[in-house]
């Protein structure tokens, strides 16, 4: 029986009791933090009742700005980009200050230039303003400085492709003339051929070799010519609508209604946010001065 009683007392775990004192202080240290609060309610309101305000009327002062943006399709000759896309962006943002730090830029401007993925010939342009007037034209000087820069490139290319074209054309206009001559001559030797053939065997074969040199001497030159109406034919179709795209703009500029700046809700929430934190703390700030004062 004592060993029964003492394998049951092994087998009882010990019970853990929470000391009332820790309860008693945590809901204490609640207590103190909310006694505070509503000590300092006037304090806290107030710091953040007027930084709000502050906000409030920071935004209802401040101009708004508003957007404009267009999507713009690079020159392209026979599906190439008349200039590098990546290179284009580049030079534009420098000329128009994009992304300049340490640097005050006056509305309108050109806010951002930017290129979507996958794409070689497309560029995306943004431009601010104080009204939608404003950032719609910035814009447009910006598509027609585009437009100016690629039709240069353009008639460059045009230009030379005429030149190569002229002279593709002299050059087959030479050669069409020499045919009917070639073709005389042909025709005179083998004349002369049928009337000595059957006298004089040694002439007949000058002949022959005569006749043998013009034919393909026409041989070549009708090869040439086809070669040459074939190079006219490709440059023409070169400087056909059909090859050369001018810079563009895809659909219509996007103006927006609202302002994009300032995000009056976005700043006056803040606003608040970071008004009610920083009483709340100051309040705490003041609670420990004054209890450090009254200490010995």
């Amino acid at each position: 029986m004592q060993k029964k009683n003492d394998a049951m007392g092994k087998e009882q775990q010990p019970i853990m009791v929470m000391p009332y004192n820790s309860v008693e202080e945590d809901e204490i240290d609640l207590r103190e933090l909310w006694a505070v609060l509503r000590k300092r309610k006037r304090l806290i309101w107030l710091i953040t009742g007027v930084v709000t305000l502050a906000a409030l009327a920071y935004v209802l002062l401040v101009r708004p700005v508003y957007e404009a943006k267009g999507v713009i399709e690079l020159a392209q000759i026979d599906k190439k980009a008349v200039q590098n896309a990546n290179d284009l962006k580049q030079k534009l943002s420098f000329i128009y200050g994009v992304n300049v730090k340490g640097k005050k830029r006056e509305y309108p401007l050109v806010h951002a230039i930017t290129l979507p993925k996958k794409s070689k010939n497309l560029l995306v342009v943004t431009a601010r303003g104080y009204n939608n007037a404003s950032a719609k034209k910035k814009l447009e000087s910006v598509i027609e400085y585009l437009k100016k820069v690629q039709n240069r490139e353009i008639d460059i290319y045009i230009q030379t492709q005429k030149k190569s074209l002229a002279l593709t054309i002299g050059d087959l206009k030479r050669n069409q003339q020499l045919v009917p001559k070639i073709e005389e001559d042909l025709k005179n030797y083998q004349q002369k051929l049928l009337s000595i053939s059957k006298q004089s065997a040694a002439l007949a074969g000058i002949y022959s070799i005569e006749i043998g040199k013009k034919q393909t001497e026409l041989n070549n030159i009708i090869n040439k010519i086809y070669a040459l109406r074939n190079t006219q034919n490709s440059i023409e179709l070169s400087i056909s609508p059909l090859k050369i795209h001018k810079t563009i703009i895809i659909g219509s500029i996007e103006e927006l209604d609202k302002p994009v700046k300032p995000k009056k809700r976005l700043i006056v929430v803040v606003a608040f946010i970071t008004g009610l934190i920083l009483s709340v703390f100051l309040a705490f700030f003041l609670e420990f001065i004054q209890s450090e004062r009254k200490e010995p």
